[in-house]
């Protein structure tokens, strides 16, 4: 009897690994134009093929199983042996330089493994990225995908969203239990204002700083409170450098990859996205 586990298919992999990393049907749906009837055939059969259950599924959400996390992990592996399987079998594999701007934070969490991953996949490609908190102009500054924290601008740039991150509030690990509003705020330009969005009295920022990294080296130091992600606060939490002070995100942003229109089906810009995606992925 033949096994219906080796009827799974590179597309069935390249569509799971989307439905996981957009946690949607319909979003799969509208990203690979096929209707969402077709894509909920697609999971039906693919649960067949891998004879486990691999999304819970309701009216407005869906999760991954165990079954289905582990699968979109070594989905994305496998893709990724694909890719660079074909990249090596092209009588002209790509090259040339690939520019990328990264906010700070992101870009010391990501790059490392983001160029060693993209460099397996496009040997022949120079990588430059540029890690910078001010916004890029990607045609004035030459840039070809640009990684963007938090809500986008209307633009003629294609979009894409990768990941969200939550924004939590830490303080120093001295002022454990005094009030916020006597908490000294080191804050990032608009913290202030997503603060008291948010309904949390705060004076006036003490210090304004236009790095989130700089920022939690700040807090651990004892300088005050601040708005953090996860990644940066968590790990000083752990040391007892910091504290949380609110029990509740105070607000969550997306993390979008932005590139020209012209770059639509540049494989540099696919890889390059793909591999900031799975390492975001990974690591949020």
């Amino acid at each position: 009897m033949a096994d219906i586990f080796l009827d799974i298919r590179l597309r069935d992999l390249h569509f799971f690994e989307r439905l996981a990393s957009l946690g949607s049907l319909t979003a799969v749906a509208q990203e690979l134009r096929l209707p969402k009837a077709t894509v909920s055939r697609w999971l039906t059969d693919l649960e067949s093929r891998v004879g486990a259950p691999l999304a819970k599924r309701t009216t407005r959400v869906l999760a991954l199983t165990p079954q289905g996390i582990e699968l979109a992990r070594r989905a994305r592996v496998l893709l990724g042996q694909a890719d660079a399987t074909r990249m090596a079998l092209l009588p002209d594999a790509p090259t040339g330089v690939l520019r990328v701007s990264v906010p700070v934070p992101l870009g010391r969490m990501l790059a490392g493994a983001v160029i060693a991953r993209f460099r397996r996949r496009l040997p022949l490609v120079r990588l430059e990225i540029v890690l910078q908190n001010q916004r890029v102009d990607l045609l004035r500054d030459g840039v070809d995908v640009a990684i963007r924290g938090g809500e986008l601008q209307d633009s003629d740039l294609i979009a894409r969203k990768l990941a969200s991150t939550s924004m939590w509030l830490y303080g120093s690990a001295a002022y454990r239990s005094v009030p916020l509003s006597d908490i000294p705020l080191i804050a990032a330009p608009a913290d202030e204002a997503l603060l008291r969005r948010a309904g949390i009295v705060v004076s006036d920022a003490a210090a304004i700083v236009d790095d989130r990294t700089a920022i939690a080296d700040a807090i651990a130091c004892g300088a005050g409170m601040g708005l953090l992600p996860g990644f940066l606060g968590e790990p000083a939490r752990g040391q007892e450098k910091m504290v949380l002070l609110h029990e509740a995100p105070i607000v969550k942003l997306p993390v979008h990859a932005v590139f020209h229109s012209a770059q639509r089906d540049d494989v540099r810009v696919k890889v390059l996205v793909e591999e900031v995606e799975a390492q975001l992925l990974a690591t949020l």
